[in-house]
């Protein structure tokens, strides 16, 4: 069985942002020369900075419980939405905020993980 991101009825705030890591080992000669390659099999790693504000209790709740749950160790999978690319990730720093009346926030960095 798949872990998924649950569908709590919307998607990220706009201003979702994402980045890639590259692992590189590098080696560096006199007179500024070097020589790079990438380290391992998945050099690459793309890290996604998520916000979904205006939650209601119930959301926030399906979120941030699915979230906290998987404490940065156990990856899921999540839907891109601007892409709609599955990708595995963990979340590896979860941050909530109660905004006003019955609202939330949550805000998480999805990183990529390379495993089936």
């Amino acid at each position: 069985m798949v872990d998924v991101l649950p569908d709590i009825g919307r998607h990220p705030d706009y201003g979702l942002s994402r980045s890639t890591q590259h692992n590189v080992t590098r080696v560096r000669f006199g007179d500024g020369y070097e020589q790079r390659r990438p380290t391992g099999i998945n050099p690459s790693t793309r890290v996604y900075n998520v916000t979904w504000s205006l939650l209601d209790q119930e959301e926030y709740d399906i979120l941030y419980d699915f979230l906290a749950s998987r404490k940065g160790v156990y990856s899921f999978v999540w839907t891109v939405p601007d892409t709609g690319e599955q990708v595995r990730v963990v979340a590896d720093d979860i941050s909530d905020q109660y905004t006003g009346y019955k609202t939330y926030t949550v805000t998480c960095t999805l990183r990529e993980v390379h495993e089936k």
